[in-house]
């Protein structure tokens, strides 16, 4: 379990199982890549067969999650450059002083001086624990999409398609992935801050922010409101709550 002050402080994380420490980069750094290509990177590097229905999982039952994505990351296909493209940026950003390498059944990390780390079967599953956590996943999810080559990872390709149009067109969202520059802009009018110094903030600090701003405006208005004689006002979360839930 990561400790929150280390996630809002902004320090590199350390990922003890490969003894190396993920940085956390910031939005300014994210905006070298854009947004959809970060959110389409992560969506990849977090890949698990729990996302899919019986039947797949049934399919995938002697495969692991680091399998599948493995042979995604390797497969020799135009329609998987985007994808395996974002998630190695991603990765360049986490692991900014690292050279990094795909091999058959690992991702290599070199630095001069230092022995390889390793990104592999054994510590997959805390990696993207880390991932999931630093860069609020689980909250937030991500809009990407990916067309891996092989038939096994086609068909899991087409049912997370499927279930993200679905998804989209039931809330009304378009293509446009614009999260960051949206919390950034809105924080920076809102709370009459300057917005460069929004753009130092790590992916974690900015939900923060942004949420506890959202408790504390609904706060005030709420405040304004029973002021004002409003009758039958609801009753809204103390915005001094505890917003970090464990595992969120």
């Amino acid at each position: 379990m990561i400790d929150d002050l280390l996630l809002i402080s902004g320090n590199d994380i350390p990922f003890i199982d490969a003894q190396i420490s993920i940085h956390q980069p910031t939005i300014k750094e994210i905006g070298y890549i854009t947004e959809e290509t970060f959110f389409t990177g992560c969506e990849l590097l977090n890949f698990s067969k729990d996302i899919l229905k019986t039947e797949d999982k049934t399919n995938l039952e002697t495969t692991s999650n680091f399998e599948v994505f493995m042979s995604i990351m390797r497969e020799n296909n135009k329609a998987l450059s985007k994808s395996k493209l974002s998630a190695m940026m991603v990765l360049t950003l986490i692991f900014p002083s690292y050279r990094i390498y795909i091999e058959r059944h690992c991702i290599r990390f070199d630095k001069d001086g230092e022995d390889p780390h390793y990104l592999n079967e054994k510590n997959f599953e805390t990696f993207k624990e880390i991932l999931v956590r630093m860069f609020c996943l689980k909250k937030h999810g991500n809009g990407a999409d990916y067309n891996p080559g092989n038939k096994k990872a086609q068909e899991i390709a087409n049912k997370l398609r499927r279930g993200r149009e679905i998804a989209a067109a039931a809330k009304g969202e378009h293509n446009k992935i614009a999260i960051f520059s949206r919390y950034v802009s809105i924080l920076a009018i809102g709370k009459s801050q300057d917005i460069n110094s929004l753009l130092s903030y790590t992916v974690y600090q900015l939900f923060d922010e942004f949420e506890r701003y959202e408790l504390k405006y609904a706060w005030d208005l709420n405040i304004k409101q029973k002021l004002a004689g409003a009758k039958d006002v609801k009753e809204v979360d103390n915005w001094m709550k505890d917003i970090h839930e464990k595992g969120k």
